[in-house]
């Protein structure tokens, strides 16, 4: 009826503002994209557990809520999870200190150069602290912050 042609109407308007991505943030992206898989990889090759999305790491918590309450394992493998998780969020809060929303232009207040220095600093300081000092879950939370930056920085 109307109510179906009103709906269509207004999805029709918002269609209509939708602006396709310029080819080079499109390019930007995927790369963006491809470096996390493979950072995830990485992470999960040596350190055993994913860094590049909370949504592992939230069911790594729940997964291991339900093995204490069985008594399958200890505290430890939450609690871990947890800690991922908060680093991922630090470093997602650290990009909204650097780019502000919705800015997808280079200059100016968007400091994008300088997440993605702090995104390689922190892959960087994983790789050492992992390499060095075998510690594997702080270089975990570090590659989840390196993690945590990009994420936020593609979706600003």
């Amino acid at each position: 009826g109307s109510n179906d042609t009103e709906m269509h109407k207004k999805a029709d308007k918002a269609r209509a503002g939708f602006k396709r991505p310029s080819w080079w943030v499109l390019i930007f992206g995927w790369s963006l994209a491809a470096c996390a898989g493979i950072v995830n990889a990485v992470a999960y090759r040596s350190f055993g557990c994913f860094v590049s999305h909370a949504t592992g790491g939230t069911t790594s918590i729940a997964l291991g809520i339900e093995g204490v309450t069985h008594g399958r394992h200890n505290w430890s493998r939450p609690v871990d999870s947890a800690k991922l998780i908060v680093a991922f969020l630090v470093g997602a809060f650290a990009c909204g200190l650097l780019i502000d929303r919705n800015q997808v232009h280079f200059g100016g207040k968007a400091l994008y150069g300088a997440a993605l220095v702090g995104n390689a600093v922190l892959l960087l300081g994983a790789v050492i602290v992992y390499e060095e000092a075998r510690a594997n879950m702080l270089a975990a939370c570090l590659a989840a912050a390196a993690c945590g930056l990009q994420n936020a920085m593609c979706t600003s």
